[in-house]
């Protein structure tokens, strides 16, 4: 029995595979969260389509150049027919035209069915390249190795694949779900300090939802968190992940519950969608979003003025904005608002949250007028 345990241990030491942290999500799809997992992506790659004749590594230029050499040697090392695409970095190359220079890319190097995709980046690269992979000869496999938090608590997992269009964000796409998420922490330090707090807002909005106990630790170990002590955010990834993977069980398709972790984007996407004087990201933006979404659910009744402070001061201590911007006009957001995807018979509806932790199954409507009253009354504070 000691022989045992100490041959499993060794082995945990030699391939971080075997003793990352496995997340069933729905069909299939599974995420493994943990530590060194990276360089061992393409053994487990190989083994887990043994079948699979093309592999296309598909990176923005950022991303590339600190893991793709790496990734795309360690592929053809294992034997894969392994090639690579990369996007210019941002948000502007989620769109119709990029996803064109992909396919055809593919088609140039006569990827067939029997090709996966392997996305390798933040939000964009993966929400692009399942999109790809979604209608790539009607559907090919994908997995997913994010490399930002953003990514890795909330975007890669799930299926939801999507390009932005001058009407709004997401607004075109499918839902494809990832064979696999490798999600391995080793991989954020090359985010920036703006980059990793971004995503911690999505992890929040989960405590928020659905994780009392998620938002306590992340209330309690801030400073940890920051820091990226390694076994603090593994805690924090794994308990986001499981709490989405959890959601996407009982919904895939969003015809319900999931419309919950739409916590925040209302009012978020339309602060993301507009031209404005500083970059927010995504997060940031969800982190707006849901402290004025709050304000609206506790002026309507439905959550507590102490959990509306209590949530507010916590997106606060991860160094994350809380305020509209100024120069952003009532109308312009209140047009973006309509075209939301969670409205339903033409009324704009948000996310009820009614305690730290709970949520209603389903969106709730708001008046028109009641938020318009809302933001019209910021512009004269």
């Amino acid at each position: 029995h000691r022989y045992a345990h100490t041959l499993k241990r060794w082995t945990e030491r030699m391939d971080p595979l075997a003793s990352a942290k496995k997340v069933a999500v729905v069909g299939n799809s599974n995420v493994l969260v943990g530590p060194g997992l990276f360089e061992h992506i393409p053994k487990n790659i190989a083994e887990l389509f043994p079948k699979t004749s093309k592999f296309v590594i598909v990176s923005d230029k950022t991303v590339y150049g600190l893991y793709g050499e790496q990734l795309l040697k360690g592929c053809q090392a294992a034997g894969l027919d392994t090639v690579a695409f990369q996007i210019t970095p941002g948000e502007k190359s989620k769109c119709r035209a990029v996803k064109a220079e992909v396919e055809d890319f593919m088609l140039g190097q006569r990827c067939l069915r029997d090709t996966l995709v392997i996305a390798l980046g933040g939000g964009v690269v993966g929400d692009l390249a399942g999109f790809v992979a979604a209608t790539y000869l009607r559907g090919v496999p994908v997995v997913q190795i994010p490399t930002s938090v953003m990514a890795m608590v909330d975007s890669s997992v799930g299926g939801k694949t999507a390009i932005n269009v001058p009407a709004g964000k997401n607004l075109i796409g499918a839902f494809h779900q990832p064979r696999v998420v490798y999600a391995d922490m080793v991989l954020l330090r090359s985010l920036t300090e703006k980059q990793v707090k971004e995503g911690l807002a999505e992890a929040i909005k989960m405590g928020c939802i659905r994780k009392l106990d998620l938002f306590e630790f992340m209330e309690k170990n801030a400073a940890a968190v920051l820091k990226q002590d390694p076994g603090v955010l593994a805690t924090v990834i794994y308990s986001a992940i499981s709490g989405k993977a959890d959601v996407v069980s009982q919904d895939e398709k969003e015809k319900g519950v999931r419309s919950t972790l739409n916590f925040g984007h209302t009012i978020g996407h339309a602060v993301e969608a507009l031209p404005k004087k500083e970059v927010l990201y995504h997060g940031e933006c969800v982190a707006i979003g849901m402290v004025h979404e709050m304000a609206l659910l506790s002026e309507m009744g439905h959550l507590d003025q102490s959990d509306v402070k209590r949530i507010t001061a916590c997106l606060k201590a991860y160094g994350l904005p809380t305020e509209i911007p100024e120069e952003l006009k009532v109308e312009d957001m209140m047009a973006k608002m309509r075209i939301d995807k969670k409205n339903k018979n033409g009324k704009i509806r948000m996310t009820c949250v009614t305690a730290i932790g709970s949520s209603l199954p389903d969106p709730i409507p708001i008046a028109e007028e009641v938020v318009i009253k809302y933001l019209c009354s910021l512009k004269h504070k």
